[in-house]
């Protein structure tokens, strides 16, 4: 029997409603992901032609959303929902997040985009990944009801988001899994993203700087504004990480003095780095932590652990329990972020792709052998290419442009112009599995794989790592 939700949403979309969702109807059932994936950007990419501007406000329609949330009765309530926006570390803090209250005893949703090498690696309950199966199963159940509503939009430049199709199949799965608490990453901006129709108690900004110019507006406050708008009536607790000096101004003024704010509320401090990780020392709101350590390289994420225990003080309303914090942060796993994945030489995989990501690599040089570095970058055109590119011909002996063995992103046509307008020997090579075959020809002690997303999933191939169970 169909519940109220249910019932509600057969009188809007009419007698296909009941015959899809009990019998699917005429609709082509997936049978693999390499099926169902497309059929997730396939409004978006019918819209696209008919968007002149790169403005979310004129092209997002986060209402179809809610609406596929509302017909699924999948909407949860908000004090089971922490939403984490930036533009930099919210996959981390997010990851952070889950895995510190999974140890306080929570069963954890965790929702983060994009993936490295399986698409289900965005959904996961307590680090585990979806299974192909759940995840085909719940997407065939959603399918009628997506295509009545992409069927219904009147205006061309609108969409059904892909990040709104895949919640609904997050939600599904963190509904029947029961979990305790769901961390919810942000997938661009905050205001018009497809996940902030949902209600939230929490709301987590990690840092923020100019990312998405033209989606998000056109100034560092356009887009602080754009982020922020994860910051609701219903959100009883905001917590703030580390800002420029212009942010932080901006985001006081647009959240007031109520939320917790990275070196006022808390503060780490860093002790020691080495190749196995970071320790430190942590002041919150509600207690002081020492000898933390962190098997992660790079102070910002020590910033963003930081960021992720203020929240879940928060959730669990009090000091966390030192040795469970401890267990979480040590035994923490989340690739790609200064990830460490051989040695001899030592190589090193990161997603940095701004000028300001890519000055962290910097750190790691101290600690390993750097005699003969070599840097292999691949960012796409409509991000910060060039700065990465500047940034690492300042240590490299050897620079290599070259672009994923698999994407779907566009990568700069002018990338070997622009890293030889920086290191004179700069070459490129036309598939990362070929640039890494050429670059140990060279010998180098240490080797950096720098870039999007597909880049590092498709170094974690090259390196066989699974990401289906990350603890």
């Amino acid at each position: 029997m169909l519940n109220k939700r249910h019932q509600y949403c057969e009188t809007v979309l009419g007698n296909y409603f009941t015959k899809a969702w009990i019998g699917r109807g005429t609709h082509m059932t997936f049978l693999t992901m390499k099926e169902a994936v497309p059929y997730i950007y396939s409004s978006l990419l019918k819209a696209k032609p008919f968007q002149s501007e790169e403005n979310d406000a004129l092209t997002r329609a986060p209402h179809l959303t809610k609406e596929l949330l509302s017909c699924l009765d999948l909407i949860p309530s908000g004090d089971k929902v922490i939403l984490v926006t930036g533009s930099k570390g919210k996959g981390s803090s997010s990851r952070m997040i889950a895995a510190i209250l999974r140890k306080m005893g929570l069963k954890v949703g965790l929702f983060t985009s994009p993936h490295l090498i399986d698409y289900n690696e965005r959904i996961r309950v307590n680090g585990k990944a979806i299974s192909d199966e759940m995840f085909l199963t719940y997407l065939n159940q959603h399918a009628p009801i997506i295509d009545k509503i992409t069927a219904s939009i009147e205006n061309p430049k609108h969409y059904l988001g892909p990040t709104g199709i895949l919640l609904s199949v997050a939600l599904a799965h963190f509904q029947s899994e029961s979990t305790d608490i769901n961390v919810i990453e942000i997938g661009r901006g905050g205001t018009y993203d497809d996940t902030n129709v949902l209600e939230n108690k929490w709301a987590v900004v990690s840092k923020i700087m100019e990312e998405h110019l033209g989606f998000l507006g056109h100034s560092l406050e356009d887009i602080v504004r754009h982020k922020v708008g994860i910051v609701k009536e219903c959100t009883d607790h905001v917590v703030i990480g580390k800002q420029s000096g212009e942010t932080l101004e901006l985001m006081r003024s647009l959240v007031g003095d109520t939320a917790a704010f990275y070196g006022d509320d808390f503060t780490p401090t860093l002790t020691s780095a080495s190749l196995k990780g970071c320790s430190f020392t942590l002041q919150t709101m509600c207690g002081r932590y020492d000898d933390l350590s962190l098997p992660l390289l790079g102070s910002f994420q020590v910033e963003n652990a930081a960021l992720a225990v203020q929240a879940c003080e928060t959730v669990m309303g009090r000091a966390l329990p030192s040795d469970f914090l401890k267990e979480a942060l040590s035994e923490l796993k989340w690739p790609g972020r200064l990830e460490v994945v051989a040695e001899n030489p030592t190589v090193v995989l990161d997603g940095s792709i701004n000028r300001v990501s890519a000055a962290y690599l910097k750190e790691v040089l101290p600690l390993v052998d750097s005699r003969k570095v070599v840097t292999i970058i691949a960012v796409p055109s409509n991000k910060d290419y060039e700065g990465v590119i500047q940034v690492c011909s300042e240590f490299s002996d050897m620079l290599v442009v070259t672009m994923p063995d698999n994407s779907h992103k566009k990568f700069p046509d002018d990338a070997l112009a622009v890293a030889r307008k920086y290191h004179t020997d700069a070459v490129e090579v036309g598939l990362l599995s070929e640039a890494v075959e050429l670059v140990r020809t060279f010998k180098p002690t240490l080797i950096f794989v720098v870039g999007t997303q597909s880049m590092i999933g498709s170094a974690k191939e090259i390196w066989k790592d699974s990401l289906m169970d990350i603890g």
